[in-house]
């Protein structure tokens, strides 16, 4: 499968070299576009695998619009500039910049950087969304831990009758545990 990739360019001369790398190296560059163009209506159309934004020295204004459009729309995104400074790499990562490269690209070195920064954010990607797993799961047995005392307290059971009052009650209904535990919390289903 070919990596579809967009160019946000702000340096015309400097991204027409870039995109002829890209090809060369074996990507579908889909279009080239400049930062003051509308990138939410360009990236709805032309669904790029990853960004490449071409900027001399990016401002906070680019780096802010980047972000938004990264939050929207996330993909990974590749700032090339001349310029480095730790603040504006910190502000860059924050943005969601998944690499910032300073200094001239050689085409032999495109490939690499544009697959290293997929592989970055897609393994980012999948640690935002175990933590998330991992937070919902929590999250849940703090609800079964509260309903449980609940049920304890109100029927004098013990921990394990309560847990499996709570099982019982969602194999009968087949809901969830976790439904249950919200019901019996919102005093809608507490009777033995």
């Amino acid at each position: 499968m070919t990596v579809k990739v967009l160019i946000v360019d702000a340096r015309p001369e400097r991204s027409r070299a870039l995109e002829h790398a890209l090809r060369d190296a074996g990507f579908d560059v889909v279009t080239r576009a400049d930062e003051h163009d509308d990138l939410y209506a360009i990236m709805t159309r032309v669904k790029p695998d990853a960004v490449i934004i071409d900027a001399a020295l990016p401002s906070r204004d680019t780096l802010e619009h980047m972000g938004q459009l990264g939050r929207r729309f996330p993909k990974p995104m590749i700032m090339l500039a001349e310029e480095e400074t730790p603040d504006l790499t910190r502000e860059a990562t924050s943005a969601g910049v998944s690499a910032y490269v300073v200094e001239d690209v050689q085409p032999a070195l495109v490939r690499s950087m544009v697959n290293v920064a997929i592989a970055s954010f897609e393994a980012h990607r999948a640690l935002k969304g175990e933590l998330t797993k991992t937070q919902t799961t929590l999250s849940q047995r703090r609800t079964i831990e509260h309903a449980k005392s609940q049920l304890m307290e109100m029927h004098a059971f013990s921990e394990d009758a309560a847990y499996q009052w709570l099982r019982k009650r969602a194999m009968n209904r087949r809901l969830t545990i976790h439904e249950v535990a919200q019901a019996v919390l919102a005093s809608d289903d507490v009777e033995s």
